[in-house]
């Protein structure tokens, strides 16, 4: 292994630790939403909790998409270096 594909893993490495920190704020963060909005608030209706907490689940969802994204496009590029290498 060269330097610089030591340094792309280690970046990758890096990247992939803060996406997972990054889902683990949005879910916890979700969850106490939730569990706020439902303790605090009078005359509760489900369109309104739905208001409250759709941008959490927005977000949430949108980050793992892009996780599992650059994901696939990383081993993606890992089976063509493979590829190229044989």
């Amino acid at each position: 292994m060269n330097r610089d594909t030591k340094f792309h893993e280690f970046v990758y490495e890096i990247e992939n630790i803060l996406d997972e920190l990054l889902i683990a704020f949005l879910s916890f963060g979700a969850i106490v939403v939730a569990v706020w909005t439902l303790q605090r608030t009078q005359g509760l209706t489900m369109s309104s909790f739905g208001d409250i907490i759709s941008p959490w689940i927005i977000m949430l969802g949108l980050m793992i998409i892009g996780r599992e994204l650059w994901m696939l496009n990383h081993n993606i590029e890992e089976y063509l270096r493979e590829q190229e290498g044989e």
